[in-house]
């Protein structure tokens, strides 16, 4: 089996000699023999590794000797180990969340923790950290028909993916059972999660009650479902870039926002294509894909056929508009979730993170005192720090919107935004979707590109403010 998650591994290039590995460790079965195949192979793949184990606090004691167990496992193989507790029911409360969605907060903050403290050293020996989490056969099977039960397309079809971002999964190859065999070969123990076993919860019904009976119709139902999966994939990814290929060479978008489909070549495609690229030309306008559906695709499709001057309203308060061979979108100012502020009220004198689950990932930030360390200054795209103390309003992390500038110098010398992504040669399309931290419609921070030289921290600063953007990936 371990050749076979090796071979996994290279076909993906989940992993490059350099890199290193943190491994999610919550103490089950399929995470223990997620840290025991890369242990055994990150000698012939170049690689170090760690183990994160994080305590959703739910289970009380047992949730303890998970995290004990987890951490015994890794001092056995004298690997590294991050152990972290956190009341995410209590978080939850306090944010308005569901339980999955501050999980899900909770393991982005420690796992960008965790890459961060990694960073530098995979840098050095020319690597990247990554982060594996122990998803395998099974889990994207059980995936596949949850989607196909609540409605999905293609996309769903393709189930989990083996890599995304810097998240790896190189059990996908392999299933359930060959995992317990493996371990029981082993003479390993593991950790069991009794609310596994509650079929109230839709997947553990589909992976207690449904799933069995699908092997009995046939041993190797799991395996068929992943070779599916990989064909649909294939399939999603080409039709993407064919859709995209299209709606390129048949959109304008203005400096406003405005954007311009031509359509007189539109009905020439077929129809998988001509949704696909509707749903493009939506996402386009909201900067965003989500809650973009196929009864979307279809009524811009049938705008196409409709009266000139004719018009129809779509998510995020877009408006779509026939005129003699195009479409027409243009939306609001900025999506209600655009005008939210993210403001930063944590205590100065403490280093606990906030975290805000908006525009398609997790803000994360902190306040800590400056050490005058300036080798600890982040130089990461997606992570920076700020000068706390010359932040005198709130900060809304937005698109951008008129006026907006930076500040290019210390000698206070201005440029417009709009001038700088010019500059950097950001596609006009493109330009609408940069993330931005302001305050007011000074840009601390284009998500992905530079800050402002007002706010950079200086001999001067005493107390920063550290700001990470970590996109939906977990």
């Amino acid at each position: 089996m371990i050749k076979k998650i090796e071979a996994y591994i290279r076909q993906h290039h989940m992993i490059e000699p350099g890199d290193h590995v943190n491994i999610g460790l919550s103490g089950g079965a399929d995470s223990v023999c997620l840290f025991l195949a890369l242990e055994r192979l990150r000698v012939p793949l170049g690689f170090t590794m760690a183990a994160v184990h994080i305590d959703h606090g739910i289970r009380g004691e047992e949730s303890k000797e998970d995290m004990r167990f987890a951490n015994q496992l890794a001092l056995k193989y004298h690997i590294p180990f991050t152990g972290r507790a956190y009341s995410v029911e209590l978080l939850a409360r306090q944010r308005g969340l569901s339980l999955e969605e501050a999980g899900r907060n909770v393991r982005y903050q420690v796992f960008e923790q965790e890459r961060k403290r990694f960073e530098a050293e995979a840098a050095e020996r020319g690597g990247m950290v990554r982060t594996a989490v122990a998803h395998h056969g099974d889990d994207n099977a059980e995936t596949m028909l949850f989607r196909i039960c609540r409605g999905t397309g293609i996309e769903g079809l393709a189930g989990i993916r083996p890599v995304r971002g810097t998240i790896i999964r190189p059990l996908l190859c392999v299933t359930r059972n060959e995992i317990e065999a493996f371990l029981a070969e082993e003479g390993q123990s593991y950790r069991t999660d009794a609310t596994n076993a509650d079929i109230l919860y839709s997947r553990n019904r589909i992976r207690n009650r449904i799933m069995p009976e699908f092997e009995q119709i046939n041993e190797q139902a799991v395996r068929h479902m992943n070779s599916l999966s990989e064909d649909a994939a294939e399939i999603s990814e080409y039709l993407a870039w064919e859709a995209e290929r299209i709606l390129q060479g048949h959109m304008e978008q203005s400096e406003d926002g405005t954007i311009c489909f031509r359509t007189e070549k539109f009905f020439s495609y077929p129809p998988v294509l001509q949704r696909r690229v509707m749903l493009g030309l939506i996402a386009a306008a909201a900067c965003s894909r989500k809650d973009i559906a196929r009864e979307h695709a279809n009524a811009l499709r049938g705008l196409i056929c409709g009266q000139t001057g004719r018009r129809i309203s779509l998510p995020y308060g877009i408006t779509a508009e026939k005129t003699y061979d195009a479409l027409l979108l243009t939306s609001a100012k900025q999506q209600a979730v655009e005008r939210d502020f993210i403001e930063i009220s944590l205590d100065k004198t403490g280093e606990q993170e906030q975290s805000y689950a908006v525009l398609g990932g997790t803000l994360l930030c902190r306040i800590l005192p400056f050490t005058k360390k300036y080798e600890e200054i982040p130089k990461n795209l997606y992570t920076k720090w700020f000068d706390y103390d010359k932040i005198k309003n709130r900060l809304y992390l937005r698109y951008r919107e008129p006026g907006d500038y930076f500040v290019l110098d210390a000698l206070g010398h201005r440029q417009k935004l709009k001038q700088y992504l010019i500059n950097e040669k950001v596609p006009k399309a493109e330009r609408n979707r940069v993330l931005l931290l302001a305050e007011d419609s000074h840009i601390l921070w284009a998500v992905g590109y530079r800050i402002s030289e007002y706010y950079k921290v200086t001999e001067d600063t005493n107390t920063v403010l550290e700001v990470w953007y970590v996109e939906d990936s977990i």
